[in-house]
């Protein structure tokens, strides 16, 4: 499996949002569409992306009370059985923590009786906070500013529509820096035309 920096930047751009389009895309990585295509054809035949996912609203979730139990078993098999298990660790040959999604205390119940495990602890979840994790592949990646390979996790910084990737903060803060000072440009130049037209009309006039 052969991954290059723009693979790894494309990753980044869908763990962030999964629904970019290929055009999307294309734009913030700066390529073609047809490029874009081909390489998330080919992340997805070698099994790096393995889906698009959605993030449901954490009200919708709440519709359930969801219980962490501590248990034991003899028969683990009997908990994949259940679709109101909605994870499963295990400790220990014997031992998992578990979390169930219910109704109400009498359908936990029924859980439990149904699944046949013994439970050491249970409490209720009140809280659950998800963390992303950026992907962890060694390749040769690029600071887009200085040039040099990126140790560790990058800092992806988005400007204009395009996804660009630094190596430290000071990278950051002169990259920002340089745009700031184009776009000063770029409107000092814009200013000189707009005025060149206008001293134009009043000498026609």
């Amino acid at each position: 499996m052969k991954i290059d920096d723009l693979d790894l930047k494309l990753i980044y751009l869908l763990m962030d949002n999964s629904r970019l389009s290929i055009s999307e895309l294309a734009e913030r990585l700066g390529v073609s569409r047809p490029t874009v295509k081909s390489r998330l054809e080919k992340l997805e035949k070698e099994g790096v992306i393995l889906g698009y996912t959605v993030k449901l609203n954490p009200e919708l979730l709440r519709a359930h009370n969801v219980v962490a139990l501590i248990v034991k078993t003899d028969s683990p098999e009997k908990m994949s059985e259940f679709e109101e298990i909605i994870e499963i660790n295990r400790f220990t040959s014997r031992k998992y923590l578990i979390k169930i999604a219910v109704e109400d205390m009498e359908e936990l119940r029924k859980v439990i009786e149904g699944a046949g495990f013994e439970v050491i602890e249970i409490m209720p979840v009140l809280e659950s906070i998800e963390r992303t994790t950026p992907p962890k592949v060694k390749i040769p990646f690029k600071c887009d500013y200085c040039g040099k390979e990126i140790v560790g996790e990058p800092i992806v910084y988005k400007y204009h529509n395009r996804v660009y990737f630094l190596c430290c903060p000071t990278c950051l803060r002169e990259f920002k820096k340089t745009r700031e000072n184009i776009e000063k440009f770029k409107l000092k130049e814009e200013d000189k035309v707009e005025h060149a037209h206008e001293h134009e009309h009043h000498a026609h006039n």
